[in-house]
């Protein structure tokens, strides 16, 4: 008999191909590539093997094209970390004013074709 998994992800996932400048004040600067977002976070791989953990706080600056450059760093909490890959969500989203059409305008993507479910 095979278990289904159940969906507790609030949020759709996308994938994207950007990369990401996490700082904290005592590891520095560590790098990864971001595999998939959602207004909700990012999961990412690290470039290098980095020691982060479970409600560590870290500034994530997201790089690539169709990113804006200027926009601020997120602050970001680790919630899963497996050897070299990592959950991420973003610390103060205001789920009541997210404005999802800021996204697929800076992005020039539609979200609502690139969904999938994550296992």
């Amino acid at each position: 008999m095979q278990m289904q998994m159940i969906e507790r992800r609030r949020h759709k996932r996308v994938p994207v191909q950007f990369w990401v400048s996490l700082s904290h004040p005592l590891l520095g600067v560590v790098t990864g590539q971001v595999h998939e977002m959602s207004h909700g976070g990012l999961s990412l791989s690290l470039d290098e093997d980095v020691s982060l953990f479970t409600m560590m706080e870290l500034d994530a600056r997201i790089h690539g094209e169709g990113w804006d450059d200027s926009m601020p760093a997120l602050p970001v909490q680790v919630v899963r970390v497996s050897n070299r890959e990592v959950a991420m969500k973003f610390l103060d989203v205001d789920e009541e004013n997210w404005e999802m059409s800021y996204l697929e305008d800076e992005l020039a993507f539609d979200f609502d074709p690139m969904y999938r479910e994550i296992a």
